[in-house]
């Protein structure tokens, strides 16, 4: 064999210097370059659930969206994904999923189906800018549009509520035409159409974005986050501004509080400052002298006022006409054990009460007829108490993020939440 001397050798060595960094330079790009991940479902869309009992259903890891009662969505870091049976006690095999590298995800939405043309769809906020919209039924990428960058950090902590169930900055909206729109809000506000991507309009410097909420057919705005004066509203179609003029007194730790959210403040039915209150129930602003008072929640179209303090009558409830106060019906627990029962959610069809003791009592809205009553501690739960943090109810399924109750010194995930698997999953 002839020998290689010289500067053939270096020129030799040289070559296989640069074979070998091209190949390490693959390898890199493809492990730490931009990549998008869909592993689209394998099987069909599945029908909606059977109703479940009422009761605990499951104790899981992460805080689930729940698209109409046929799946669970899921928020992480770099990744969106789903399983298809809202009841199971556990999260199961992922039904779809997409993850986006390096991008992080800061928000969550499910627009209703109904105002997506009867296609599901979940919308997700990146660290880029990008909302990228997923097919519900088959995880496949819907659309994509640019919109502000919201956050640049998954804000989630280990369940993501933060990212699903109250997503700062990314609201939807129902036009009155029954059109669905995602809202990010930052200094400004940008409106996308929910079906298609499409961007409708911007606005920049709308005031205090950290404020915002929609109700029916507008985003409103305070004009200032610690003393506003104006209510600005935005028409979810056209970007149209309108105020409406509110009195605050003082700097408040919430001068401006949305009431009968969906889900975070996003489709809400009124709104109370720290003298008055409206209702938007049939698509404009009326006085709802009903919705005052620190105590009172909305459930549809309901007032209800849930006395606080250690001399109230913590037992019952109070169903009220929004507008004018008048008493609807009356609600009073039976038996001691609801006698310290606060209310964690309302819905249309439900207000949700839980007791110390951890029973999960319905209300009908509507008629102040209880609907269900049950105990939801789980059969492995410590038996020392938990504090009730964020709560998310759709339909029949409420889902309770439970915590320590020192959570707020806690320092790491293992000192803030009750177990590691601190999501309670029941139905009422």
């Amino acid at each position: 064999m002839r020998r290689i001397t010289g500067w053939k050798k270096y020129a030799l060595w040289a070559a296989l210097g640069v074979v070998t960094l091209a190949a390490s330079g693959a390898v890199v790009w493809r492990v730490l370059g931009p990549a998008e991940v869909v592993t689209t479902a394998g099987t069909a869309y599945p029908s909606p659930s059977v109703t479940p009992s009422a009761g605990a259903l499951g104790a899981l890891i992460n805080s689930p969206l729940i698209v109409d009662e046929q799946l669970r969505v899921y928020a992480a870091k770099r990744q969106i994904q789903a399983d298809d049976q809202p009841a199971y006690r556990y999260e199961t095999s992922p039904f779809w999923s997409y993850r986006r590298w390096p991008q992080q995800l800061i928000g969550l939405v499910h627009p209703p189906t109904e105002s997506t043309s009867g296609v599901p769809v979940v919308v997700g906020s990146w660290s880029d800018g990008k909302l990228i919209a997923i097919d519900a039924r088959t995880g496949q990428v819907a659309w994509e549009s640019d919109a502000a960058v919201l956050g640049t950090e998954y804000p989630g902590r280990r369940t993501g509520s933060a990212v699903v169930w109250t997503p700062a900055g990314l609201l939807t909206g129902v036009t009155t035409a029954g059109k669905g729109v995602v809202v990010t809000a930052k200094e400004g506000l940008t409106a996308t159409d929910a079906a298609s991507g499409t961007r409708l309009w911007s606005t920049p410097d709308t005031g205090c974005a950290a404020l915002a909420f929609t109700v029916r057919n507008e985003v409103v705005v305070p004009d200032r986050c610690d003393t506003p004066t104006v209510l600005r509203r935005y028409d979810l179609t056209t970007g149209t501004p309108t105020d409406l003029p509110i009195t605050v007194t003082k700097t408040a730790t919430r001068p401006v509080s949305p009431l009968g959210c969906r889900v975070g403040v996003s489709e809400c039915g009124g709104v109370r400052t720290q003298d008055a209150a409206w209702i938007w129930a049939d698509g404009t602003p009326k006085a709802a002298a009903g919705l005052k008072g620190e105590s009172v929640w909305l459930a549809g179209t309901t007032a209800v006022d849930a006395p606080l303090g250690d001399t109230a009558d913590t037992r019952a409830l109070t169903g009220k006409d929004p507008v004018t106060g008048a008493v609807r019906w009356t609600w009073s627990a039976v038996g001691a054990d609801p006698s310290d029962a606060q209310i964690i959610a309302t819905t249309p069809e439900r207000i949700l009460l839980l007791t110390r003791a951890r029973t999960l009592i319905a209300v009908d809205p509507n008629t102040g007829n209880e609907l269900t009553r049950i105990s939801v501690i789980m059969d492995h739960d410590p038996k020392q108490q938990y504090a009730v943090g964020p709560v998310y109810a759709s339909g029949v399924y409420v889902a309770i993020e439970r915590l320590t109750m020192t959570a707020a010194q806690a320092e790491t995930d293992d000192e803030y939440y009750f177990t590691n698997r601190p999501v309670l999953l029941a139905a009422s």
